[in-house]
C-alpha cells in the first residue's frame, strides 16, 4: 500500500453553554463554520483532499456533505466516527457534573470512564477504530480527511502514534482544527502537523 496523509479535522464551534456535549445534535455556530472553511482552505493547499469521512452528527455531517459535493469525492458517513455517549451525563451543565461526580474529567483523561447510561470509554475506542479499519480499507488515494469530534482524534492519535490516550489528550486539537499524519501500512504513523483554527 502506498503512503498516505490522514487529516483529522474537528468539528468548529458549536454552542455548548458549559456543558459536556456528546450525542447532543448541535448545529455550528457561524464561528464554527467559519473556523472549518478556513480549515479547509489550509488542508486543501497542502495537498487535495481524495477521500472523507464524517460523524453523522450535524457539527460534522453538514460541512462533510458540503465538500464532498462540491469536490465530487468519495463520501463516508459513519456512525462509529459520533462522539462518545454520555449517556444520561450528555447535556448536563460541566459545573455540576464535578460537583457531583468528582473526578469525572480525570476518569476522561485517563480513558476510565463509564458514565451512566452511556458507553465505558473501551467500548468507545473498540468501536472507533473499527470504523477507522473499516474506512480505510475502502477509502482511496493519498489524502484522506476525517470531520469528527475531539474524543474521537483522541483515541485515533493515540492508537495511531502507539501512545496513551492521556498522552494523546496533551495533543488537543481546538474546535475547528485538525491534526495531520502520515500513514503507511505496517509502520507507526507519525504526526505531520497539529493546527489550530485560522479564524476567529
Amino acid at each position: 500500500m502506498n503512503p498516505y496523509t490522514l487529516t483529522l479535522l474537528r468539528h468548529g464551534d458549536i454552542e455548548h453553554d458549559g456543558r459536556l456535549i456528546g450525542l447532543t445534535d448541535l448545529p455550528l455556530t457561524e464561528l464554527g463554520q467559519r473556523q472549518l472553511d478556513a480549515s479547509w482552505s489550509r488542508i486543501s493547499s497542502l495537498a487535495p483532499v481524495t477521500a472523507i469521512a464524517t460523524s453523522p452528527l450535524q457539527r460534522c455531517r453538514e460541512f462533510a456533505v458540503k465538500h464532498a459535493l462540491s469536490g465530487s469525492l468519495a463520501l463516508k458517513v459513519e456512525p462509529r466516527f459520533a462522539e462518545m455517549d454520555f449517556g444520561d451525563w450528555d447535556g448536563q451543565p460541566l459545573s455540576e457534573l464535578e460537583h457531583s461526580h468528582p473526578g469525572w474529567g480525570a476518569e476522561l483523561a485517563g480513558g476510565r470512564l463509564s458514565p451512566p447510561g452511556g458507553e465505558s470509554f473501551e467500548q468507545f475506542r473498540t468501536r472507533v477504530l473499527a470504523g477507522l479499519a473499516d474506512w480505510m480499507s475502502e477509502a482511496r488515494g493519498s489524502h484522506r480527511l476525517l470531520v469528527t469530534h475531539g474524543g474521537v482524534i483522541t483515541v485515533l492519535m493515540a492508537e495511531l502514534l502507539g501512545t496513551d490516550f492521556s498522552v494523546a489528550k496533551l495533543m488537543t486539537v481546538q474546535r475547528g482544527g485538525f491534526a495531520q499524519l502520515s500513514m503507511l501500512e505496517g509502520h507507526p504513523a507519525y504526526l505531520l502537523r497539529l493546527e489550530s483554527p485560522c479564524a476567529d
